[in-house]
């Protein structure tokens, strides 16, 4: 089973990860991390989950134009971007890392970056 860690706008992913388990919607080893918004993000958190063992990390926010702290998923997705550049200079595929864009309060677009996440680790195995 795939470690996944996900670092999510406390705006997005209202539903729990273990409800999201329990009902089948997603398989185990997922773990979000919630931020008062995604434009806290910093470089560093995304390269110490892939130190923690994580086979995968994503980075689920506002969209562009709905974030509530108006340009925080901008911020996030350039730190991912460049954390992309890093993890592939380490070896690691920067499939492996991705941003997603999800609508306020809609865990339906969590799922759903975490599903992708989950057919990307499976496509690496």
């Amino acid at each position: 089973m795939a470690k996944i860690i996900g670092f999510c706008c406390n705006y997005t992913a209202q539903v729990p990860v273990d409800v999201l388990e329990k009902e089948g919607v997603i398989g185990g080893g997922v773990e979000l991390r919630r931020l008062p918004c995604t434009g806290r993000l910093e470089v560093p958190m995304l390269l110490d989950a892939f130190g923690e063992g994580a086979d995968a990390v994503f980075v689920a926010g506002c969209k562009i134009d709905t974030c509530h702290n108006k340009t925080g998923s901008l911020r996030a997705s350039k730190r991912v971007r460049y954390a992309k550049g890093l993890i592939e200079e380490l070896g690691i595929d920067p499939e492996l890392l991705e941003m997603f864009f999800a609508d306020r309060g809609s865990t339906g677009d969590v799922v759903e970056a975490i599903k992708e996440m989950e057919k990307r680790t499976e496509k690496g195995a």
